[in-house]
């Protein structure tokens, strides 16, 4: 719903830009709760001095226990949103779930209603493994929960497995054909198991999606998700020539101290050659490289 004109430029302020914090999974433990309804309770109601303030997520499966912990973990936020799910692809519903279509579009259904009945008016919905998903069930299916009150559909590619092409198509296919698209945001969430998730995103906001979930130094689940720095200086340095104007609200000055911070808490140390935030990112040992950025850094 975003234009696709950039906001007038303004200093860098002491906030990345972020407009949405998945916090966790609070049915996982009760650690898990108490740090979402922290998150919930603390940068969830930090209002910025021009009003910004983000958008607190907890994810939740569709159980109506999951949920109600997950509503309640969220709910102290200024701007709370519950991010439910469940499996879509053929695979996912006969070897995991041991549901039917028929049955899993009941429960994504009865999730999004028993939080709307709850309260809470911002729920996102994700069919999971939707990149191996049949694409006419999930037009039904996502049809479906936007007729319950779903106001983002998020678009992941579970196991890593859609080549750019094969998500941006299935991105525009989405939009244009499931019934109430257009009222919603739709959104990605890919993971990178093929060293693909940046290049998927940026396809699918290409095809039309306006929300990219993504991690600080990819970190994630297997081989880790869609970098938000790669995602960000993608979008800001090809963004209006490349992709029709696409741009986000990140301030790319807070990259590096945000990515060094994630790893000192995770110990989960960065590749020296790791895009944008490695080491190794803006080195150079080449002589003619040292060459050219001697004469000119734009050379490089």
């Amino acid at each position: 719903k975003q234009p696709l004109t950039p906001p007038p430029s303004s200093a860098p302020s002491a906030r990345a830009g972020v407009d949405i914090i998945e916090a966790g999974f609070p049915i996982a433990s009760p650690d898990d709760l108490a740090a979402v309804s922290a998150i919930a309770r603390e940068v969830g109601n930090d209002v910025a001095p021009d009003g910004y303030v983000p958008v607190i997520c907890g994810l939740s499966r569709t159980r109506e226990a999951d949920l109600t912990a997950a509503w309640e973990a969220v709910r102290a936020a200024r701007r709370p949103r519950v991010h439910t799910f469940i499996a879509t692809s053929k695979i996912h519903m006969e070897a995991k779930l041991r549901m039917t279509p028929a049955q899993v579009t009941k429960a994504a259904v009865d999730a999004v209603r028993f939080l709307r009945a709850a309260g809470c008016e911002d729920i996102e919905f994700s069919p999971e493994d939707a990149g191996r998903s049949d694409p006419a069930f999930l037009y039904d299916i996502l049809g479906e929960v936007i007729l319950a009150g779903a106001t983002t559909l998020n678009i992941p590619d579970t196991t890593g497995w859609c080549l750019p092409h094969e998500f941006g198509e299935l991105i525009a296919k989405i939009r244009a054909n499931t019934p109430g698209a257009e009222n919603v945001i739709i959104s990605t969430h890919c993971q990178n198991d093929l060293g693909l998730s940046t290049a998927n995103s940026l396809a699918g906001a290409v095809g039309g999606a306006r929300q990219i979930e993504c991690t600080i130094n990819g970190i994630g689940e297997r081989a880790g998700n869609a970098s938000l720095e790669e995602v960000v200086m993608a979008l800001a340095l090809r963004g209006a020539e490349r992709m029709g104007g696409l741009w986000t609200g990140v301030r790319p000055v807070h990259i590096a101290s945000t990515s060094k911070m994630v790893s000192d808490y995770t110990g989960m140390l960065v590749q020296p050659h790791k895009a944008i935030v490695g080491a190794n990112a803006f080195a150079h040992e080449s002589g003619i490289h040292q060459d050219g950025m001697l004469k000119s850094r734009d050379t490089y």
